[in-house]
């Protein structure tokens, strides 16, 4: 698995292999569910670095010329995980794996777009997918013995804080009045185990929960049948989406009276019921990338949340025996 100078870093995984909790702190997989993962990106990383290199005018064969120095895909995924559950800088990552950081982040930037489809290759498709087969399916029980996890789901937003832009204008754009920040918002939909369904694009952090629900037109693409939960954030979208089946907690109005015990105790069985998007939310953020303060391109921001949503998909599934 190692080869050569890998044999030298201070972080391998045949060492990391042999300390499975020192494994699981630094990367979040067991030893089985790296060997699977790492077996599901082989592919990916080989059509990349095909397309990568292939050209009409290539003189030399494919392979040729100077080699990786991290050679295994099992390093190589390493070093994208220890960053994703450290967030540490380039810097340090070089110490580590023996490498300047800018070969770091060249390596990082190959990996990024091929972790969330070798993680959890429904994670882009699976409303989609669900919206397309529901209109050949004659009824709602054949729709949830195939889709189990679109029966109720949770609309959630998070955000993160990230670093103060230069532009004036562009401060007033990113700033939430909620978090008094700069933030950046992203909207997940999570199903009753704890499954992510979708993934929204990320968003300035003055863009309310609710416009970003608009904009994803995430509504539209889940069945009316299917019982959404969602919290106060979303006031209104009821009246908006009449016949939705969307359950929200009972607000008090201005100048109105005080909510009723009824309406209380019904709060509180409706916040048991929607925990579990913010238990999700929670095992997103144990990834200090997604945790911290956010000082990485902008750009490539959403595909790593989208890395990590893949990853506790992966996680889940893994644990519940859908993946052998």
């Amino acid at each position: 698995m190692d080869t050569g100078r890998e044999r030298y870093f201070m972080i391998n995984v045949n060492k990391l292999f042999n300390k499975p909790n020192k494994l699981l702190r630094f990367t979040g997989l067991t030893i089985d569910q790296y060997k699977v993962l790492a077996e599901w990106l082989k592919p990916l990383w080989e059509t990349a670095e095909f397309n990568r290199l292939w050209r009409n005018n290539r003189k030399r064969d494919l392979g040729a010329g100077r080699k990786y120095k991290v050679e295994s895909l099992e390093n190589k995924l390493l070093v994208i995980l220890i960053w994703y559950r450290t967030y540490s800088v380039l810097e340090l990552l070089g110490w580590i794996f023996q490498l300047d950081a800018t070969n770091i982040g060249r390596l990082i930037g190959k990996l990024t777009p091929l972790l969330e489809q070798a993680a959890d290759p429904q994670l882009l498709v699976y409303l989609k997918t669900a919206r397309r087969k529901r209109r050949k399916i004659r009824t709602w029980d054949e729709f949830v013995e195939e889709f189990p996890d679109l029966a109720e789901i949770i609309i959630d937003s998070t955000e993160q804080r990230r670093k103060r832009p230069v532009n004036r204008r562009r401060q007033k754009n990113v700033y939430s009045g909620k978090k008094h920040a700069h933030t950046i918002k992203t909207q997940i939909t999570v199903s009753k185990r704890g499954r992510i369904l979708d993934v929204s694009q990320s968003y300035p952090g003055r863009i309310h929960d609710k416009a970003v629900l608009d904009r994803e037109k995430t509504l539209i693409l889940l069945p009316g049948k299917t019982r959404k939960r969602m919290d106060k954030g979303y006031d209104g979208v009821i009246k908006d989406h009449p016949g939705f089946n969307i359950i929200l907690p009972h607000k008090r109005r201005r100048n109105s009276p005080p909510l009723t015990r009824g309406q209380k105790q019904a709060n509180t069985i409706r916040a048991r019921e929607r925990v579990m998007g913010e238990n999700t939310i929670a095992r997103l953020k144990k990834y200090p990338i997604l945790s911290d303060r956010y000082r990485s391109s902008e750009e490539s921001y959403n595909q790593h949340f989208r890395n990590i949503a893949a990853l506790c998909n992966f996680r889940l599934l893994y644990k519940e025996e859908y993946i052998t």
